[in-house]
C-alpha cells in the first residue's frame, strides 16, 4: 500500500524538473494526480510517460497567474475527481536583479508566479477539499528567509508565500492543513538555466555546494519526499509550519 492510496492530488508546475519528479513520486504512492503547467508539450509528454508506467496521471494546460485559468483547472479537477485531498503549489520561477534595476513589470511578473498563484489556487481548491482533512503544500524558498543579493523580487514573493501559508493554516483549521517548504538550491533545470549565461557559472555552483552544510546541492526527490510526507496522513499533526529543507544553508 502507498502513503497516498485513494487521495486525489493537484500539482502545479508539474512539467518542470521538480514537478515531474513530484508527479511520478506521488503517483507511485497511490495518488491520482492532476498535473498543471503552462508548458503543454512537456506536460503532455509527461502524461504519456506516466500512463505508460501504469500510473494515474492526467495533465491540464493552465496559467496559474490567471484566475480564469485556475478556475478552469478546479472545474477539471471537480469533473475528474469530484473532490481534492492535496494541493501541491510547486510552480515558480527565479529572477535575479538588483533592486534599483528591477522594473515594475518584472517585480509583478515574479510576484504573480511565486505568490499570487498560490492565493488563486487556494481560493479555487479549498471548496473542493471541504470535509476531506486535506493538505496544502506551498513551495517557498530559502530565498524567502535568507537575504540574497540581487534577489529582491524573488525573495519578497517567496517570503509572502511562506507567510500566506501560516495565515491559511489558521483560517482553514482544523479541516485543512497548510504548510510551506523552503528548499535550498536543488539540482534541477531551473538553477542551471538561471546561470547558463553567466561567465563564472562553474564558480557559482562550487560556491553553492560549499554553502550547504551537506557539501552539495539538493536532489529533487529529497524535496518531494518532504512534500509527500506532508500530503500523507502521517503528517496529520503538522500545520502552519514553514520548513527549511536546505542542506543546512540557513544554519550556515
Amino acid at each position: 500500500m502507498g502513503k497516498l492510496d485513494g487521495k486525489n492530488v493537484v500539482i502545479t508546475g508539474a512539467a518542470g524538473g521538480m514537478g515531474q519528479t513530484a508527479s511520478r513520486m506521488f503517483c507511485a504512492e497511490g495518488a491520482s494526480v492532476l498535473g498543471a503547467d503552462l508548458d503543454n508539450a512537456a506536460g503532455t509528454s509527461l502524461e504519456v510517460a506516466l500512463k505508460g508506467e501504469g500510473l494515474d496521471f492526467r495533465f491540464a494546460e493552465v496559467d496559474v497567474t490567471s484566475a480564469a485559468s485556475v478556475h478552469e483547472l478546479a472545474e477539471t479537477a471537480k469533473a475528474h475527481f469530484g473532490a481534492v485531498d492535496v494541493l501541491y503549489n510547486n510552480a515558480g520561477i527565479i529572477m535575479g536583479k538588483p533592486i534599483l534595476d528591477t522594473t515594475e513589470e518584472e517585480w509583478a511578473f515574479v510576484e504573480r508566479i511565486n505568490s499570487k498563484s498560490i492565493f488563486l489556487t487556494t481560493k479555487a481548491f479549498v471548496p473542493l477539499m471541504a470535509g476531506r482533512k486535506g493538505s496544502i503544500i506551498n513551495v517557498s524558498s530559502i530565498g524567502g528567509i535568507v537575504a540574497f543579493e540581487n534577489m529582491g523580487a524573488y525573495g519578497a514573493a517567496k517570503a509572502a508565500a511562506a507567510h500566506f501559508s501560516r495565515v491559511a493554516a489558521v483560517e482553514f483549521a482544523p479541516d485543512i492543513r497548510v504548510n510551506a517548504i523552503c528548499p535550498g538550491v536543488v539540482d534541477t533545470p531551473m538553477p542551471r538555466n538561471f546561470t547558463k549565461e553567466m561567465a563564472n557559472r562553474d564558480e557559482i555552483f562550487e560556491a553553492w555546494n560549499h554553502e550547504h552544510l551537506t557539501g552539495r546541492l539538493g536532489r529533487p526527490e529529497e524535496v518531494v519526499s518532504l512534500a509527500l510526507w506532508l500530503a500523507s496522513d502521517d503528517a496529520g499533526f503538522m500545520t502552519g509550519a514553514v520548513i527549511n529543507i536546505d542542506g543546512g544553508y540557513s544554519t550556515r
